[in-house]
């Protein structure tokens, strides 16, 4: 007869002690997968995140009930439940490689080699996923969020793009939005688009890239079809300084699509000896600013720095001596006494003419008229008392005499926009080349004779990239092998005096032609190709820029930077192949 504690100690060991010790492997490990990397991954690609974590828990519940409720030997129920709880993590791994909003390199493999690359890649990733740049919208410093959250990789993204742009001398990112769906990103580099990033960028994470700048920028998020544009301030952490970013936005039929400007001020504020000007045309272009009456036309294809030159005009004269007043639709540079008036018809209500007229008429000096949207417009400015008023007004076109007929054709009446004229100043942008690598050839006279150069030009350049350092080439380190360093504005000058009104009053561009030929005053090509000899850019550049200007593509700044455009071929100026310079010099000022 066995007493009552052998009995008691009997009955306790209900089942073996591995078993338990099983059970909480398995569900720990299921647990551990679910919370650590499905949950966050669900988040990082925007899949039904809620939607899986209630299939996670009913699946966890699940294997639970059948574990503690149903009276089945153990060697029944855990295989049972730890097949439940491997359904699930297999149900989530098969939904992810064949969701459309995971990348494909994003997409797991049970291949041992291919997941030891992965976990190094993402290891390196980890690593280079910081943040380091202090973002200060209007509302003051944005936070930087919690790490190992889908937040803060996109602020590292978002960082991580902003710094390549800023290490490729950019201007201008754009995002924008492709015909697969993904996103493009793509950069503006001494006036040309490139690539920014190699690969596209999945749509989830381009909108989500997007929605960080407009954040930052004060932007309504939730607004993904009208235009909106706002600033704020970016700068390394360490040490405070922060530059300015221009974020505009838009909606498009494939999309949101976004562009950011880098240091927009900076872009358009130009010292008027430092645009690009020969030394007569400078002469020529104060002059016509001294004369401090009439309309001048201020011309250029979009994005060729038109209100750079209107900002130089402006600034040339006094703002606090003189009435000096602008209208326009997005102020790019505010300019210290000079009254700026934004006209947004959105809110304004009337049209631009009437605000032009309204203006005119308060007896200013000087009037920067930034746009042209309309004839009306034209008109009111050619009724300007011209007689104690000067007018710069500006108009998106390709040259001087364009820019004349069109003028006369808003104003309607040939003789009363000849009468009104005193000047025109046209430009387009080069690129200018890299003193560090730039290679020097000697032209042949066959191409001397189709470019129209001196018959005694011995020596061009063209673009290089590379330099020589111990005999071993390498890309140039200033220009980072493109050749390229900043822009230099090509110009044609044309002041107006009395016999050429009279020519356009009776609207003959020839002899108005031939009347500035006669004064030696260069046309965009003559221009080009004098800086083409001088060495500050190529004569592929000088093909390029006097070619038919192609349409614009995306969003841009107006005016700020260059158009998009694709460089010419190289070695289109003859002479033998380019060799890398042997020199390298300091860098130079852009």
């Amino acid at each position: 007869m066995m007493d009552d504690s052998t009995v008691l100690a009997n009955g306790l060991m209900l089942t073996n002690w591995w078993s338990p010790l099983i059970l909480v492997a398995a569900f720990g490990g299921w647990a551990w997968v679910v919370s650590t990397i499905y949950d966050k991954d669900a988040a990082r690609h925007y899949m039904p995140r809620r939607r899986w974590n209630m299939i996670h828990l009913g699946a966890g519940a699940g294997a639970l009930v059948l574990v503690m409720a149903l009276p089945l030997p153990f060697f029944v129920v855990i295989p049972a439940a730890v097949g439940i709880l491997l359904a699930d993590l297999l149900a989530y791994f098969a939904a992810h490689n064949s969701d459309e909003r995971v990348p494909e390199s994003h997409r797991w493999s049970f291949d041992l080699k291919k997941m030891a690359a992965a976990r190094q890649g993402k290891k390196s990733k980890a690593q280079a996923a910081s943040s380091t740049m202090v973002f200060k919208g209007p509302e003051g410093e944005v936070p930087v969020p919690a790490k190992d959250t889908p937040e803060f990789e996109v602020r590292a993204e978002g960082e991580r793009l902003i710094q390549k742009l800023a290490d490729a001398r950019g201007s201008q990112l754009d995002i924008l939005p492709l015909k697969d769906g993904a996103y493009g990103v793509t950069a503006i580099v001494d006036g040309v688009r490139q690539p920014l990033e190699a690969a596209a960028v999945p749509a989830a994470r381009a909108v989500a890239i997007m929605d960080l700048y407009k954040a930052a920028a004060g932007l309504d998020l939730k607004d993904r079809r009208r235009r909106l544009q706002g600033d704020f301030k970016l700068g390394p952490a360490k040490t405070g300084a922060t530059t300015g970013a221009r974020v505009t936005t838009m909606g498009s039929a494939a999309g949101m699509q976004l562009s950011l400007l880098l240091d927009p001020e900076g872009q358009v504020k130009r010292e008027v000896e430092n645009l690009g000007l020969h030394e007569n045309q400078l002469k020529n272009f104060n002059e016509i600013v001294s004369e401090k009456k009439g309309v001048v036309l201020v011309v250029a294809p979009p994005d060729n720095g038109r209100t750079t030159t209107l900002y130089s005009l402006i600034r040339a004269h006094d703002a606090y001596t003189s009435n000096v007043q602008t209208i326009e639709m997005e102020p790019q540079l505010a300019m210290e006494g000079v009254r700026q008036n934004r006209f947004d018809p959105k809110v304004d209500g009337a049209e631009y003419s009437t605000t032009v007229r309204s203006i005119l008429r308060r007896d200013p000096d000087v009037v920067g008229v930034a746009e042209m949207p309309d004839d009306n417009t034209g008109k009111e400015v050619s009724k300007a008392d011209i007689d104690r008023t000067r007018v710069y007004l500006c108009m998106p076109l390709d040259g001087a005499f364009t820019a004349i007929q069109v003028y006369a054709k808003a104003v309607g009446d040939q003789k009363a926009a000849a009468k009104s004229l005193t000047g025109v100043i046209a430009q387009r942008l080069a690129r200018r080349l890299c003193e560090n690598c730039r290679v020097e050839f000697a032209p042949t006279a066959e191409v001397i004779k189709k470019l129209g150069l001196p018959a005694d030009t011995k020596r061009l350049f063209r673009k290089g990239g590379q330099v020589l350092i111990k005999d071993k080439p390498v890309t140039c380190p200033v220009c980072n092998g493109s050749g390229f360093f900043g822009q230099i504005g090509v110009f044609e000058v044309y002041p107006i005096g009395a016999p050429e009104r009279e020519l356009i009053a009776q609207n003959d561009l020839t002899g108005l032609k031939a009347a500035f030929r006669q004064k030696k005053q260069q046309s965009i090509q003559q221009a080009a190709l004098m800086h083409a000899i001088s060495g500050a850019t190529s004569v592929e550049e000088v093909v390029r820029i006097t070619q038919p200007p192609a349409p614009a593509k995306g969003p841009s700044e107006p005016d700020a930077n260059p158009a998009p455009a694709k460089p010419a071929a190289p070695g289109a100026a003859g002479g033998a192949a380019p060799k890398p310079s042997t020199a390298v010099q300091s860098k130079p000022k852009p």
